[in-house]
């Protein structure tokens, strides 16, 4: 295809006799690599692979509609230069049929099309979030009251210790996410079976799951201690003195510090549980005259360290191995009762999912699972299903696979033929989505079980690594290198970031003046101490501005442009509670920004006025809600106004006072309270979402919120509150009332729902979580909010996916709560995780810049911050994972490797460093500590002299403004009508409610609707066969489509056989030509439209659209029928009814066929005989 593959790539695409690994680094190209794999399996000449034959699972929809897209896009490529292949276009019609979608939809085709072997529903639908949240909601208030009704006392003692408040919200959120969690195991109860099995074991303590994470905390801990330690003992010899006074106690602490090791070594546990509490530190000789010196300082805040960390392991390991057995058996009969509670909520939820014909993406899986695989004592066994469906495709190809799960795991497995046809992609250090119960350790397992590709042996597994990164300049891929070789290990990051996780520049960039990668810290020591979003806003918004103004160049498709607002993008961890503080400031400093943040539905404003709206229409009586509907724009009442309301009635309703106020002949009163009668009287029989949709009508609210700031984005809030309304509806629900309870209950439980989220390519600077951004790039990224501190905060119950349950227990004799083994380990393995993860959420940030990588962090004292983080750096190669996992925040972890990098002399200087901790590294950083900018001075220039104005462009604009629009009086003149509305009477909202509700609907059509389906009748109908066999026609509309059933049955046929009977029928049935249904389009004065405008206006064009039911030519001119079916016997009046609109038919036809129309008539089918009225022929 012309493009330069490298070898590794090449590998990737063309390795085709076994399984796969694909381990591709950030920007290397792998979507690239996967379609170009599929092409060439597609178009390979000796062993070709049919389209529908691969299943290629993506992440999300979009990623696998883009996939599909980039696929056909390349076929057509190769189409246009082989243009009669026979196989390009066999694949692309093969396309249509290809399994390209995400894990999901593959289950759920899967489940649909075995549906009666599963038992479940065939038309099940698949919740949404806000009903799940309440459905769950729901099987907890069940499951807890069944179980409070039996006075269980194992229960009640799981509910003591549990207990932290008046409600049980702990115990409902520990059963919820470890329900959320066994489900990501394909079998669910087996996890738990093991894992309550672990509680029972009668082994030392140090032989558990749960010592033996604790003991691996301990080596990491004690070997950073020793470091500091050792490293200490070095630099003292830098000075006698200092070493003479020092070196003893020192020494002491490492002969400590190494006993302490070896018992870990040994799982000493008693051993190191005594040593922990009693390590004692020799105390340190005097030494006179070294108050400042950098060297002391640095020496004793390193022994601080050492002090710190061996006080955590003392309270670690505060029980012997007995009490912590004791403590274990204690826990035993919980977690028995905590798993049993866990699975009869499983199965309440299920009930009552099934109730409703409902599932959630959980359920496909398991349906799947259930379909393909056995679980057996021997382990999973393969169905013949699976088998049969492993049959149908040559190869399955997964994209994104370190965000898997063991069961998503399991039914790639379960589909592939024993597997030896599976090729994964991914990238373990982009696995950010552990709240999804993404499990990059499956990754990481088949990694290290498989040998590295070598196209010389060709032997699989084997595993494959993209490490050219083609998006990034060589100074950001530089910069992440150089930071996470010194923060991701094995221990806190879940593998090595060495040699083979590197980044190799592979972008091609014109030469850049400054160094790509910048670390701005902002001190707030030397000025005062504001909050950090404005403080961060200022400071970019500077930096921003004098980029632009400085004619900051990037680069698109290999030519330089100048950059605009829209190249640039600010990352932060927290984009719900922060993004639009930070774009508000940014707006405020003339920066156009945007907060792209996926919560906030119910605060956004003109949600909050749709739903009190809608509440009012539920029930007027409510103050709150009506008192917000008044105060919107969409009536514009203010404060006074309603004072004046509301002082006449002070106690009661804001209802019965603006009643009062409309009987006083107050106007605005009037119109509010007829508008809610006529919106009440639509709730009775309308759907919510009609009811909606035509609220936004009347009210002119979507164009009112259109004309604020943002109104596009809050139109599309409004819209998405209608899309909520039809999926209620669409769920089997009916009604506002229930919409509205629905929209009350999961504000009182805190839920919300996606807002709308666009930014419509404009010309504004992107605002987004770091989650968000990933697979996206930017010119210019700028990361934000680094020092936010990490929750680190860890409650008395803890649940871990490994470890299991641990909760801290009340001591029978004090009452207190004491903490134990397990949920310390839980607590030590899931700090570890988080820490992990926060390590490939950096990663993932970092690597979004192309151009330039502006990190912005910010500390409230500069020195201090410094100098606390610079005890804890040795002249080791890399941090140790001890101190990774440590840290505070993001910032803590820059700072530690901008002191280390060459670039960071200020740091070190200012955090008085020594020299050795320096790593070597190629690619510059411009690091700069910075104060905050005064916010006076921001976006304040000083004043200079008004400026003489242009007196041709003055009086330009006076000419422009003064302008008169000369079509002035045709506002609200539509400029296309419909002929029947100009000939009908006004409408009535009096008559909106006149439709009969759905429930009478299922007992027949209405008598509007048989009319309908008469007219329908006459229109498709041959009439040469109905004039004979009326019933035989209108069985053929039915099976052909023009009719349903239902309006098939309701057309009256004596009323048919009479009309071809009548002498009006013969006259169609022998006419030249007859017209049915025949649509014209034509233009009329506006006149005519809107009678009473000037004469120079009544005169412009107004296009008149409508439909003619018949009209036949005899004698060279035109005969015009309308048939009617209303239900009168006055023809009299009905001629009158429908005069007008016959003499506008008359009118188009003549003009659209040049035909003179001799006559017009009604026939009435009720009446069974046609009707002549005067001046119509």
């Amino acid at each position: 295809m012309g493009r330069n593959w490298t070898p590794g790539q090449r590998d990737a695409i063309e390795a085709r006799g076994g399984t796969l690994l694909v381990s591709a680094a950030a920007g290397s190209g792998k979507t690239a690599v996967l379609v170009q794999r599929v092409i060439e399996r597609l178009t390979d000449e000796r062993h070709p692979t049919d389209a529908d034959r691969l299943l290629v699972v993506t992440f999300t929809k979009a990623a696998a509609a883009e996939m599909r897209d980039r696929i056909a896009a390349q076929i057509a490529l190769l189409l246009e230069e082989d243009p009669y292949n026979v196989r390009l276009q066999r694949q692309q019609i093969l396309l249509a049929r290809a399994q390209i979608s995400t894990i999901h939809s593959f289950c759920s085709e899967l489940v649909r099309e075995n549906f009666y072997k599963l038992g479940v529903s065939p038309d099940f639908r698949i919740l949404d979030d806000a009903e799940m949240t309440l459905l769950r909601n729901d099987a907890m208030a069940q499951v807890l009251d069944e179980y409070y009704a039996l006075s269980d006392p194992s229960f009640l003692e799981l509910v003591d210790a549990f207990s932290a408040g008046r409600d049980d919200a702990r115990i409902v959120s520990t059963v919820e996410t470890l329900y959320e969690f066994v489900r990501s195991h394909p079998f669910p109860e087996r996890w738990l079976r093991e894992k309550a099995a672990l509680y029972r074991e009668e082994i030392p303590a140090s032989q558990t799951i749960w010592g033996e994470t604790a003991l691996r905390y301990a080596a990491d801990a004690v070997a950073y201690a020793i470091a500091l330690t050792q490293n200490a003992l070095s630099l003292m010899r830098q000075d006698e003195a200092i070493e003479k006074a020092y070196h003893d106690a020192y020494a002491s602490d490492l002969a400590g510090l190494l006993d302490l090791q070896a018992r870990i070594a040994q799982k000493d546990w008693n051993g190191l549980a005594f040593a922990c509490g009693d390590f004692t530190y020799e105390k340190l000789k005097p030494l006179r005259g070294y108050g400042d010196d950098p060297l002391k300082n640095k020496l004793t805040a390193s022994r601080k360290e050492v002090k710190a960390t061996v006080e955590k392991l003392a309270g670690l390991f505060q029980e012997s191995e007995l009490e912590c057995a004791a403590d274990i058996a204690r826990l035993a009969p919980l977690v028995a009762k905590l798993f049993e509670v866990t699975v009869r909520f499983g199965e309440t939820l299920d009930r009552l999912k099934q109730e409703r014909r409902a599932a959630d993406f959980g359920d496909l899986e398991h349906w799947a699972l259930k379909l393909l695989v056995r679980d057996t004592p021997e382990g999973a066994v393969r169905t013949p299903e699976a088998e049969e469906l492993a049959a149908r495709f040559d190869e399955i190809m997964v994209d994104e696979y370190q965000d898997t799960n063991e069961a998503q795991d399991m039914i790639f497995r379960a589909v592939s033929r024993e597997e030896s046809n599976l090729f994964f992609v991914g990238d373990v250090k982009q696995s950010i989505y552990s709240f999804r119960q993404a499990m990059p350790q499956i990754f990481l397992r088949r990694r290290a079980a498989y040998p590295p590709y070598d196209r010389t042996r060709d032997v699989y597994p084997a595993s494959i690594a993209l490490d050219r990164n083609f998006r990034s300049r060589a100074g950001v891929t530089g910069a992440v290198n150089f930071v996470f070789r010194q923060l991701m290990s094995v221990q806190t990051g879940d593998l090595d970031y060495g040699e083979g996780e590197e980044l190799i520049p592979g972008a091609s960039y014109p030469p850049s003046a400054e160094p790509d990668t910048q670390l701005d810290i902002i001190d707030l020591s030397k000025g005062d101490e504001e909050e950090m979003v404005r403080v961060e806003s200022r400071h970019i918004a500077e930096r921003i501005h004098r980029m632009m103004a400085e004619g900051l160049l990037v680069t698109e498709d290999g030519v330089q442009r100048p950059a605009g607002y829209h190249d640039f993008c600010i990352l932060l961890r927290s984009a719900n509670r922060y993004a639009k503080e930070y774009a508000k400031e940014l707006q405020r400093l003339g920066v156009p920004a945007w907060a792209d943040t996926g919560g906030g539905f119910f605060a956004a404003p003109e949600v909050a006025v749709a739903v009190s709206l809608l509440r009012v229409i539920d029930n007027p009586m409510q103050d709150i809600p009506l008192l917000s509907v008044l105060m919107s724009p969409i009536y514009g009442f203010t404060p006074d106004d309603l004072a004046d309301i509301r002082i006449r009635e002070r106690k009661e309703p804001l209802y019965i006072a603006l009643v009062r106020a409309a009987q006083e002949g107050d106007g605005r009163a009037t119109q509010v309270l007829r508008d809610i009668e006529e919106y009440r009287a639509l709730a009775a029989t309308l759907p919510s979402d009609r009811l909606i949709n035509l609220v936004y009508e009347k009210s002119g609210y979507p164009d009112l919120v259109q004309a604020m700031e943002n109104g596009e984005l809050r139109l599309a809030n409004l819209r998405l509150l209608l899309e909520y309304a039809k999926k209620y509806e669409g769920s089997g629900f009916n009604g506002l009332s229930g919409f509205v309870r629905m929209l009350d209950r999961l504000e009182q439980q805190d839920a919300d729902l996606a807002s709308a989220s666009t930014v419509g390519g404009a010309e504004v600077v992107q605002i987004m979580s770091i989650h968000r951004s990933k697979g996206l790039e930017f010119p210019v990224c700028i990361l934000a909010g680094c020092s936010r501190r990490f929750n680190k905060e860890r409650g008395d119950v803890l649940l871990h996916p490994e470890l299991g349950f641990g909760v801290k227990l009340r001591d029978p004799e004090t009452g207190a709560r004491v903490t134990t083994l397990p949920r310390e380990a839980a607590a030590l393995e899931i700090d570890r995780g988080e820490m992990s993860e926060e390590l490939r959420v950096l990663y993932v940030a970092m690597t979004r810049a192309k151009e330039k990588l502006l990190l912005v962090t910010t500390v409230k004292d500069a020195e201090k911050t410094l100098g606390k983080l610079a005890s804890r750096l040795t002249e080791e190669p890399r941090l140790q994972p001890y101190v990774v996992r440590s840290a505070s925040c993001i910032s803590d972890w820059l700072l530690l490797c901008a002191m280390r990098h060459p670039d960071g002399g200020t740091l070190r200087e200012m955090a008085a460093a020594l020299p050795g901790v320096t790593v070597s590294c190629d690619t510059p950083w411009a690091i700069r500590i910075v104060s905050p900018p005064a916010a006076e001075e921001q976006g304040q220039p000083e004043a200079e002299a008004p400026a003489m104005p242009d007196q041709a462009l003055l009086s330009q604009l006076r000419s422009e403004l003064d302008f008169v629009y000369p079509y002035a009086g045709l506002r609200g003149v539509p400029t296309k009508v419909a002929a029947s509305d100009l000939a009908a009477e006004p409408f009535s909202f009096q008559y909106a409610a006149t439709a009969r509700p759905a429930f009478l609907s299922k007992q027949g059509l209405t008598p509007a609707e048989r009319g309908t389906a008469l007219h329908q009748y006459m229109q498709f109908c041959d009439y040469e066969t109905a004039r004979t066999q009326p019933e035989r026609e209108c069985e053929r509309l039915v099976k052909q489509g023009f009719l349903s059933r239902e309006e098939g049955d309701a057309v009256e046929m004596n009323r048919v056989q009479a009309f071809f009977a009548s002498p009006l029928a013969q006259r169609i049935l022998h006419a030249k030509q007859v017209l049915r249904e025949y649509r014209f389009t034509v233009e009329i004065p506006s006149g005519e439209v809107q009678p009473g405008l000037p004469e120079t206006l009544a005169g412009e064009p107004v296009v008149m659209q409508g439909a003619v039911d018949c009209a036949f030519e005899e004698d060279g001119s035109l005969v015009i029928v309308d048939f009617k079916t209303d239900h009168t016997k006055d023809e009299a009046a009905l001629w009158e009814r429908y005069r007008a609109q016959l003499a506008l038919y008359r009118r188009a036809l003549a003009v659209c066929t040049g035909l003179p129309v001799k006559e017009c008539l009604l026939y009435s089918f009720y009446l069974n005989r046609e009707i002549r009225g005067e001046g119509m022929g």
